[in-house]
């Protein structure tokens, strides 16, 4: 009887779950994966950059662990894939990159009964030197600034949009997808990444140069059908990703040491928020970061120089 009462208790229950266990290749697991992140709503470079890197992944398992079964799929594996790509001289931002996709896929599988692993509980992260991030100075966005001064469309547009950059910090392709109901009178509705909503206040500053935008806007296209979308190519267009980084990159001439990029206009905002005291938490906030040690990397790139002049800001005995 103790021997019919343990095979109930602890045998019979492993077998049947073994038994409803579905078996999968892991190249079939991806290509469901895939759709399930489309029904998600992932935008479609995202898709993309999913597709490429559990590529990458299946390859590894394939060719260096011989592993093509997701319930083969262990924490040993994604070791020896991260290690794998170590020694190929990969740096551990860029690999973290892909073990991130890896550990939503194996998630994936592992709640749908594939295998693997629950990687909530158990995950291992690739060692990585902090990030140093090199931003504009504030001579360099006087200088770009200045230099689209005008009066047509365009280089009222590329005002707006440089100053909507830098003085909200929002990501390339968020400037994009400003619709023209997302503009308020003190803040903009931002869709991030996810589709989550987040706003970012409307300054004096970049109040004017929406004001003069719009004048201009009215009168360029008065006879031409546009789309809905805030900024417009002079086709009446959405504004492409391609076209923002022209803009930046065509003002921002004869800058040296420093890549030249929306998302370096990020990078200003972020500094210059943290110069001025800014709490980490409401920048984050702003960038839509989704954890705040995120926005901790910028810290990494101030000087001691700056450091010390915010603390002497924030004296604790000065403001008790």
């Amino acid at each position: 009887m103790i021997y019919v009462g343990f095979l109930v208790t602890y045998v019979y229950p492993s077998i049947v779950k073994y038994k409803r266990r579905k078996i999968m290749k892991i190249s079939t697991a991806i290509r469901e994966y895939l759709i399930e992140i489309e029904v998600r709503k992932f935008t479609p470079k995202t898709i993309r950059s999913y597709r490429n890197n559990l590529n990458l992944f299946l390859r590894f398992c394939e060719e260096e662990a011989h592993t093509q079964e997701v319930e083969d799929l262990s924490l040993a594996v994604v070791r020896q894939f991260s290690l794998y790509m170590s020694s190929k001289g990969r740096k551990g931002s860029y690999i973290n990159g892909l073990l991130k996709v890896v550990k939503s896929f194996i998630q994936y599988c592992f709640d749908e009964g594939y295998g693997g692993f629950n990687t909530k509980k158990n995950f291992k992260w690739c060692k990585q030197d902090k990030a140093v991030i090199r931003a504009f100075t504030p001579a360099h966005v006087r200088s770009m600034l200045q230099s689209c001064k005008g009066y047509d469309f365009i280089h009222v547009r590329d005002t707006a949009v440089l100053t909507a950059l830098f003085e909200t910090g929002i990501r390339c392709w968020e400037l994009c997808c400003i619709q023209k109901s997302d503009i308020h009178e003190d803040f903009i509705i931002i869709n991030g990444k996810n589709h989550k909503q987040r706003v970012v206040p409307i300054t004096p500053i970049l109040r004017k140069a929406f004001m003069k935008y719009d004048i201009v806007s009215v009168e360029y296209f008065a006879l031409k059908n546009t789309d809905d979308y805030y900024f417009l190519s002079f086709h009446g267009r959405q504004l492409t990703n391609s076209a923002v980084e022209h803009i930046i990159k065509r003002y921002g001439t004869g800058i040296e040491g420093i890549r030249v990029s929306p998302h370096t206009c990020r990078h200003f905002f972020a500094q210059q928020q943290i110069k001025m005291g800014t709490d980490l938490y409401t920048i984050s906030r702003l960038l839509g970061h989704e954890n705040i040690q995120i926005t901790q990397t910028y810290l990494n790139s101030l000087r001691d120089n700056d450091i010390i002049q915010i603390a002497k800001q924030n004296s604790v005995l000065m403001n008790l």
